[in-house]
């Protein structure tokens, strides 16, 4: 990699004389009839190696290799006006190789699955083994390339994939998941009220989001995770198509929630950190276009808070973001040739390494006393290293998460109003300092969609409404046949033991009112201690064959809903790091690499 940054470099540098001196390499007297060096390229060679202190010989074939690039240019140009050919530069990146430049021409109504097959061909591997990528995006197979806004003379990244059999598998099971991924975070989606999967800020907070774009965003933060999971395995080809993918998918969600949470910004950020690993960096003209939007996301997130114009983080996770911006912008900056401001863009990466260095010795303390790695490397980069300080703030964030995911815990046992949106837990208390009781309250609330004057007034002039509403909502807890399907809450068993009731009648009570312990209080104060006695009591029976039938057609239904949910949960589990943060779990080695080869050559 250190011999393509120098070549690189070195044609940088040429590019810059070049335009500065307003030399046109593809017109006489530097060109020759048969490609070869004329006498007036070997003079500016001579003349531009004093000038950069760079070896004549290594100069000359870096001007060689620019010119006989313009010149192909300068006659694809005119091959394309005259016989409607569009020449394509196909730049291949083989792991572990040089990148290799193709030259393919291609009439641009043909379809992306041609151009596939030509690339395949000509590096000798199989279709399924490549994606080819333009402007940020994974050109498609059934459109043409013009629909996919490919021009003449546009440079065109090819991704190889796996190379022995048993890998060309696996990637084709690979992207066979990523179906899978999008099909379970959309079944997921429709059920996000549910305890399936829930949407919190960084602090913790639930977060409600619209039908359509919960769906959107879900896919995509699934995808992105995906993809980030082929990052850490180094396959960052597969990375990338995953990563492309999850942007897709996000970029339906609305403008207000993707600037509400930094997930968005990670993901340009990572995107074109693919880029970098694989060599790209320099040639993809989407990476400093997705840098300015994670630029811009970040502002907005991080600077507008802190009232200033300087975009600088606080925390441990927002230093690691801004570090791998400034080191993206400066290394893009430097292949654009703009050498100071890729200088200061580096500096800054470089300050803002240096404050998330640790010592390990401290992580692994820390890890002993039960916390991650990814945990223990952000509370120490957030305490400057001190490990008692960091326990403390592990600690503290821990239990104000948990004190936030308990209030919404508790909300959602109010139900939904008639709107869909969370009886409020706020209101339900008003109500009960009312002197109301909280089941009526949460009824009225419910029927109300939290209008705290209308629910009184439901409450003291038609109670009756109550009744019924709550009676026909599914808000009243589960039937009998659907009570075997609650596991009781053991906290809330000790907490019912506590007050006298017997165990067994406790987990009875807690199954059958589906873990609501005041319902469960009550279900037991009317049953003498007893759940049967009120169950018999309550009870209602089947007014005809046909409700009996009904009722068990729902229950099958809930009941194959609950399982492909909790099969849908499992299968992204298992593929999906869920620990907060842990992407950031780094020891920073590659970006402490990347800065210094930079650094070196500027």
């Amino acid at each position: 990699m250190e011999t393509n940054l120098q070549h690189e470099d070195l044609l940088i540098k040429l590019r810059a004389k070049l335009n500065e001196d307003k030399v046109k390499l593809w017109e006489p007297p530097y060109t020759e009839s048969d490609n070869g060096i004329s006498q007036s390229l070997q003079e500016l060679a001579n003349k531009y190696s004093t000038t950069l202190s760079i070896n004549i010989d290594t100069v000359l074939q870096g001007l060689h290799e620019l010119q006989l690039h313009s010149v192909d240019r300068s006659k694809a140009n005119e091959e394309f006006k005259e016989t409607g050919f569009a020449t394509l530069r196909i730049k291949a990146t083989v792991p572990g190789e040089r990148p290799k430049i193709l030259k393919v021409q291609k009439k641009l109504d043909v379809m992306g699955s041609d151009l596939i097959a030509t690339v395949a061909q000509d590096i000798g591997i199989l279709e399924i083994r490549i994606k080819l990528i333009f402007n940020g995006k994974v050109i498609k197979p059934s459109s043409t390339l013009e629909e996919q806004g490919i021009k003449n003379g546009v440079q065109i990244m090819a991704l190889i994939m796996a190379k022995t059999p048993d890998e060309i598998q696996k990637e084709d099971n690979m992207y066979l998941e990523m179906k899978s991924t999008k099909e379970d975070a959309a079944l997921l989606s429709k059920y996000a009220h549910d305890d399936y999967i829930k949407l919190e800020d960084q602090s913790g907070k639930p977060v409600e989001i619209p039908g359509q774009s919960r769906r959107a965003l879900l896919v995509g933060l699934a995808l992105h995770e995906r993809g980030r999971a082929a990052a850490r395995l180094r396959d960052h080809a597969l990375a990338l198509v995953l990563l492309l993918e999850a942007d897709r998918q996000l970029s339906e969600c609305s403008s207000s929630i993707l600037k509400s949470v930094d997930n968005y910004a990670a993901l340009q950020l990572d995107i074109a950190w693919c880029y970098l690993c694989l060599q790209s960096l320099s040639s993809a003209t989407d990476a400093a276009a997705r840098l300015q939007r994670a630029q811009a996301a970040l502002y907005r997130i991080y600077g507008e808070r802190q009232g200033t114009p300087e975009l600088k983080g606080t925390l441990a996770a927002e230093r690691v973001l801004l570090m791998r911006l400034y080191l993206l912008q400066g290394i893009v900056a430097y292949h654009q040739n703009k050498r100071a401001e890729a200088r200061q863009l580096l500096d800054k990466a470089e300050s803002e390494l240096n404050l998330l260095r640790v010592d390990e010795s401290s992580v692994c303390a820390l890890v002993e006393l039960g916390w991650s790695r990814a945990q223990a490397r952000g509370a120490l980069r957030e305490a400057a290293g001190d490990r008692d300080r960091a326990h403390l703030l592990l600690a503290a964030r821990r239990d104000a998460r948990r004190q936030l995911r308990l209030r919404a815990r508790e909300e959602r046992k109010l139900g939904l109003c008639r709107d869909g949106t969370p009886v409020r837990q706020q209101l339900v208390e008003g109500l009960v300092d009312m002197g109301y009781s909280r089941r009526l309250a949460s009824r009225a609330l419910r029927a109300s969609n939290n209008h705290a004057a209308e629910a009184v007034r439901l409450i003291q002039e038609q109670p009756e409404q109550l009744a019924d509403s709550e009676d026909s909502s599914e808000e009243t807890g589960p039937t009998s046949s659907e009570a075997s399907l609650v596991e009781p809450d053991n906290k809330l068993i000790a907490e019912l033991e506590t007050m006298g009731y017997d165990v067994e009648q406790a987990r009875a009570a807690l199954r059958m009112t589906n873990n609501d312990v005041d319902q469960a209080v009550d279900v037991l104060v009317a049953g003498g201690g007893r759940v049967s006695d009120v169950a018999a009591n309550t009870a209602k029976p089947s007014t005809s064959a046909a409700t009996s039938s009904k009722k068990k057609e729902k229950t099958h239904r809930k009941n194959k809903r609950k399982e492909e949910c909790e099969l849908a949960l499992k299968r992204l589990s298992s593929a999906i790091r869920t620990e907060e943060d842990d992407h950031l779990d780094t020891s920073l080695a590659e970006e402490e690499e990347f800065l210094a080869q930079y650094k070196s050559l500027l």
